[in-house]
């Protein structure tokens, strides 16, 4: 189970439309963090609070796409991690 997987808040902002168009496009940079939070290995449920009901709807729609896949996380990782 993934708890507050925003991390405050904090998460999105970090995260341009770039990489929430690599992550999956069409998302926001919040939904993109929520979809690859949720398609890490092992992780089955993710607790989500949002700010109101139209952010709550936005991160059901995120958890609801097709999980990312193990490649597909490892290319996140290698943009994340390249200099």
């Amino acid at each position: 189970m993934a708890s507050a997987p925003l991390h405050g808040g904090e998460l999105p902002a970090m995260v341009d439309q770039e990489l929430a168009d690599l992550i999956r496009p069409g998302l926001t940079p919040a939904q993109a963090c929520v979809l690859a939070v949720a398609s890490c290995p092992g992780v089955t449920d993710v607790l989500v609070a949002a700010s109101g009901a139209p952010h709550w709807r936005q991160a059901a729609e995120a958890v609801a796409q097709p999980s990312l896949t193990a490649a597909k996380l490892r290319e996140i990782t290698g943009v994340l991690a390249a200099p």
